[in-house]
């Protein structure tokens, strides 16, 4: 993908809550003018907070705008996006691939307001993987000692596998809807990179002199692990489209893998995003895209505004990014 297209850094913004962010990159605006700022949001009745939801967005996301224009959209997965909002085409919200407990209870019932349209609903709810149906084969890829730990005393192969497992059911979605809907844009969102760093990034090679040697030798593969199961299903979204289309990957912040790791995390909501480091990834490759190149100074709020390009679209006047050439 690089090879054919061109690459760069993205600039993030800060504070680097990734509701905010993934909001910033949908809207090409600052968190001021587009609503969401953080991970939660009061109740409707005043009386509390909530976990974030879209419904705190006060301006239009790509996806709406390109139906002004006549253009169907698939979004999976995108954060915030629950409740799902009744687009042109199909909206699957960052609820779906939620699973509460790692038991399989109940036949494992999907929020309300998960899928548009409704009639996507149950076969949806079919595609999505319980972490209770990973098997030792699954995580071995990632922690190839795994047999030798005493899940008793260390509880972090249940995060391993909450993670492993939502990740396939976001792919699962987005490889069925990709092919079996009609789309112009389609946009899905990734978590599993992000919490696999949050969790084990400290182990990465080096170690770090305040990271045992036991618990590098269990864990240090895990994020190279991440990395090379999203090269597995990038090719596999991949071999689904054409060479027409545009696509672009990006991440709305990036990780310490070195030095600058911290060995402390502040204890407070927003604290894991002492981890992130200022410049996520940009690649887009397609028609008109200059070939093997870096590109420079791209920032999160340039994304829509990119996007609308390519549907031959002007961007808004209240958008505060700008056309990456």
């Amino acid at each position: 993908l690089m090879d054919r297209g061109v690459t760069g850094q993205l600039e993030t913004l800060y504070p680097a809550l990734s509701p905010m962010l993934w909001t910033s990159i949908a809207t090409g605006k600052r968190p001021y003018k587009h609503g969401i700022h953080g991970f939660s949001e009061p109740d409707p009745d005043g009386r509390g907070v909530r976990p974030i939801t879209n419904q705190s967005r006060t301006t239009k996301a790509l996806w709406n705008i390109l139906q002004h224009h006549d253009q169907q959209s698939i979004v999976v997965g995108w954060w915030p996006s629950h409740p799902a909002e009744p687009i042109d085409g199909v909206m699957v919200s960052n609820q779906y691939h939620r699973a509460l407990s790692s038991e399989k209870q109940r036949g494992w019932p999907l929020s309300p307001g998960t899928i548009h349209p409704p009639r996507l609903r149950a076969p949806l709810a079919k595609l999505r993987f319980h972490p209770g149906e990973l098997l030792p084969d699954h995580i071995l890829p990632f922690v190839p000692k795994a047999a030798e730990i005493d899940q008793k005393k260390d509880k972090r192969l249940r995060p391993l596998a909450k993670t492993l497992a939502e990740c396939i059911s976001v792919n699962a979605a987005a490889t069925a809807l990709i092919q079996n809907e009609p789309w112009d844009f389609m946009g899905v969102y990734f978590d599993a990179i992000d919490h696999f760093s949050h969790l084990f990034m400290k182990y990465h090679p080096p170690r770090r002199d305040w990271v045992s040697e036991e618990d590098f030798e269990l864990y240090q593969g895990v994020v190279a692990g991440a990395y090379r199961f999203h090269d597995m299903m990038l090719e596999a979204l991949l071999s689904l489209v054409d060479d027409d289309t545009t696509v672009m990957l990006i991440s709305d912040h990036g990780f310490h893998p070195d030095h600058l790791r911290p060995r402390e995390i502040p204890s407070e909501p927003a604290g894991p995003a002492a981890e992130h480091s200022h410049f996520g990834i940009f690649v887009m490759a397609g028609p008109n895209v200059d070939r093997n190149r870096e590109v420079h100074g791209a920032s999160l709020l340039d994304i829509t505004p990119r996007a609308l390009q390519i549907f031959e679209l002007t961007s808004g006047e209240d958008m505060e990014g700008r056309v990456v050439e």
